[in-house]
């Protein structure tokens, strides 16, 4: 069954709680999201409801919470975690009014340094929260980078994330091959937080150069791709694009050995605030 013949659980125009649906975003098998205004005040939110069924409920559950109970500028905000009458559950969030990275790159190419250099600040301020409670995203890519029209984003969409406490079957493999970790490509749930590292540094190394660091590929064939290239770091190119000193860390985030990438976000941020770079407090 193709997306387009899924059928949604709900109709535009229904009521929920305090909000009304407006409009589809998206429908998939187990969940749907969708755009919609609070009653009161005709504030934008997003959705999301899980169907019944969905094995992913206690983890959609979990994560939901903690997005509400932690806030940080740079996590999307979870505003509500609740069931409809009918028991399905949902949460209500923040609607990103400029889309994704990925949208944002595809129109423009590419970030200028002081852009992407606040790109990396607030990315790596989000992951050090994550981090701090044994959370690892394993899903950094520009799609899961939602932009705001104040300039501001949020890193989103911890749907692959891995939580303490929740037991996953070992050797098994999944993420967004582009951007996955050497580890993460052979072992998805073995992965620590240095494996976010590595993937935030393509994300970087993309909004920089306005190139993908591997080509979109067929699952399998980025697979092996992240698992069999064992090449240096592309330092050079990255020297192009940004300060030398940036470069080089950006090169050590994208090292294939875990133990030779920084150990931290925490640690890159005390190194960024150790270099002379341009900074912004917005991406545009």
């Amino acid at each position: 069954m193709t997306q387009a013949e899924l059928t949604p659980c709900f109709f535009t125009g229904e009521q929920i709680a305090d909000f009304q649906l407006i409009r589809l975003l998206r429908v998939h098998k187990l969940a749907e999201s969708w755009y919609a205004l609070r009653r009161e005040n005709a504030v934008p939110i997003a959705v999301k409801f899980l169907r019944k069924g969905n094995p992913e409920i206690p983890k959609f559950c979990c994560i939901a919470q903690f997005l509400r109970d932690n806030h940080s500028p740079f996590l999307i905000h979870v505003s509500e975690c609740a069931e409809t009458i009918g028991q399905i559950p949902y949460a209500t969030m923040e609607y990103a009014d400029c889309g994704t990275l990925r949208n944002f790159l595809a129109k423009h190419g590419k970030l200028p340094l002081a852009s992407a250099v606040y790109l990396l600040r607030g990315c790596l301020t989000a992951l050090a929260v994550l981090h701090e409670h044994n959370i690892i995203h394993r899903d950094i890519k520009p799609d899961n980078i939602l932009l705001f029209s104040d300039g501001s984003f949020r890193l989103s969409d911890l749907g692959l994330a891995k939580l303490p406490g929740i037991q996953e079957e070992p050797g098994k493999v999944f993420g967004t091959a582009s951007y996955i970790s050497p580890e993460q490509a052979m072992d998805s749930t073995r992965v620590d937080n240095r494996s976010d590292l590595y993937s935030l540094a393509l994300v970087l190394f993309e909004a920089l150069t306005g190139t993908r660091f591997r080509p979109k590929n067929s699952f399998m064939n980025a697979v092996r791709l992240a698992r069999s290239d064992r090449s240096d770091p592309p330092l050079e190119i990255l020297q192009d694009a940004a300060t030398g000193k940036l470069a080089g860390l950006l090169a050590g985030m994208m090292e294939y050995t875990p133990a030779l990438r920084p150990g931290s976000a925490q640690e890159i941020l005390a190194e960024l605030d150790l270099m002379q770079l341009p900074d912004q407090s917005s991406l545009f």
